[in-house]
């Protein structure tokens, strides 16, 4: 999809940056406001102003942003990269402190006076979740935010990192001081898997080629696996993951809106609105579990204790495997496989659709088991599509074998390389939350992921060797049921 820079059709915009020393930021985000200030799609007066607790002066900051652009950037872009860095500013508080947040909106009031007009507003939370509720507080209580509500106006959007809760009750918790403070329409839920092109495609694909209408169904499709699977381990997360497990790090967040993206209604309309209602109406259809000890499986690879700030005997999970069912009469008895683990042996994320065989086939197969019609939604490491089929093998005989058609997006020279965070930021800008979770999603979702947490220990905490599969245990979930 190609983006054209609306620069000039966008009112003077602040981004708050809370956090903006952290791990996060240096990685995605000050990147990804570099490539849309390069590409024009940032506007005109535009200002970014980093919140952290660290003592640093605007040079200092400068050197970090530098820092995080690389050398090959710099090197290319010199003039235009400082042109960048100039429309930083640092403020120095403390999360916990109102007399920080009231400097904050002195130091936004006299930027706006600089442009000579009201802006924008961006709050960016690029900090740990129990920050959140403070930080919402802290905004309003300074007046920061008051009265930014008005349709026509200039906006505040808040923008929050997963995990948005630690289960059903805190989640909600939250949000009652999130609305409190703010119209829903300026609440941005981010969901980065949402910004990534394949996920965007899998609507496009599914809504726009009639050859799979009538097998996008109980009766066409046998199962469903969706895998999110990294070689990395913590890389400094292991006070995170000891606290938090993966099933809440990804399951309730990246895996149940692939889950939704895949079974969600035609929209019928591809706005926010529209897309946003499908995906909850999806979510509130996941049967709860039943037998979790026959439809789930927990693990922790073998080094995880040993991990920088994970806490000792820690029986959070770093990999997960569940078995889940749609209370939907088009996917009755679909099972629909959802998979995450640290420290595999092999670094991807991909949704794997399984059709339902032919009954009776006029050839023979090279290998019946290994044999499938299937459409896989590859997401990382590299975004494309791939569509299996059976073929004739050739030669004399009448043999089939299995043959594919693969698209993938480094091959579409068309493709502009938006990443996902830059999408993220682009859209909150352009107040587009078609590809942010509501507040119904995020309900629906910890509806269903609660109770399984509240069972985990039920089923025992199977150790599995770094570079692996994952437990063993994990292939009882493969078996055809259906």
């Amino acid at each position: 999809m190609n983006y054209k820079a609306k620069s000039d059709a966008i009112l003077p915009t602040i981004i708050v940056i809370f956090g903006i020393t952290g791990d996060l930021s240096r990685r995605k985000l000050l990147s990804a406001l570099w490539y849309l200030y390069n590409k024009g799609m940032l506007p005109k007066q535009f200002c970014i102003m980093g919140f952290s607790r660290r003592n640093l002066s605007v040079a200092d900051l400068q050197k970090l942003v530098r820092s995080a652009l690389g050398t090959g950037i710099i090197s290319a872009n010199k003039v235009q990269v400082q042109k960048f860095l100039d429309i930083f500013l640092y403020q120095q508080g403390d999360f916990d402190n109102i007399e920080d947040y009231r400097t904050l909106g002195k130091r936004i009031d006299n930027i706006e006076q600089n442009f000579g007009m009201r802006a924008n507003r961006l709050f960016y939370l690029s900090v740990s979740p129990v920050h959140y509720e403070k930080i919402f507080q802290s905004l309003h209580d300074s007046l920061i935010v008051k009265s930014y509500c008005e349709k026509g106006k200039v906006w505040t959007h808040i923008l929050v990192e997963k995990p948005f809760g630690r289960d059903t009750r805190t989640a909600r918790i939250l949000d009652e001081k999130l609305i409190e403070f703010f119209c829903e329409e300026e609440i941005y839920r981010i969901d980065h898997y949402l910004a990534k092109e394949t996920v965007q495609n899998i609507l496009s694909f599914r809504f726009s080629n009639p050859i799979f209408k009538s097998v996008w169904n109980r009766e066409g499709i046998k199962k469903v696996h969706i895998e999110l699977l990294e070689t990395l381990g913590m890389e400094g997360r292991g006070v995170f993951y000891s606290d938090t497990g993966a099933l809440r790090d990804v399951g309730q967040n990246h895996l149940l809106q692939l889950l939704a993206m895949v079974t969600m209604e035609n929209p019928k309309k591809f706005d926010a609105s529209h897309i946003r209602v499908k995906r909850s109406e999806i979510l509130k259809r996941l049967l709860p579990m039943q037998d979790i000890a026959h439809n789930a499986v927990r693990g922790q690879y073998d080094d995880f204790v040993y991990e920088p700030g994970v806490t000792e005997r820690s029986d959070a999970e770093t990999y997960f495997k569940i078995r889940t069912f749609l209370d939907d009469p088009l996917w009755e008895g679909v099972p629909f496989i959802l998979e995450s683990g640290k420290r595999m042996d092999k670094n991807r994320t991909r949704i794997t659709v399984y059709f339902r065989d032919m009954q009776q086939l006029p050839y023979p197969v090279t290998d019946k088991e290994k044999c499938h019609n299937t459409l896989t939604f590859e997401i990382k490491p590299e975004e494309g599509i791939e569509v299996s089929f059976l073929a004739k093998k050739q030669g004399f005989t009448h043999m089939l074998e299995q043959r594919t058609l693969h698209f993938s997006y480094h091959d579409n020279t068309t493709n502009d390389g938006l990443y996902a965070y830059e999408r993220v930021l682009y859209d909150s800008i352009r107040g587009d939350q078609t590809l942010f979770t509501s507040t119904e999603e995020v309900h629906a979702a910890w509806r269903y992921i609660t109770p399984i947490l509240e069972s985990w220990n039920k089923i025992p905490l199977e150790i599995y060797t770094s570079g692996t599969c994952g437990p063993d245990s994990r292939t009882s979930l493969d078996v055809d049921n259906t």
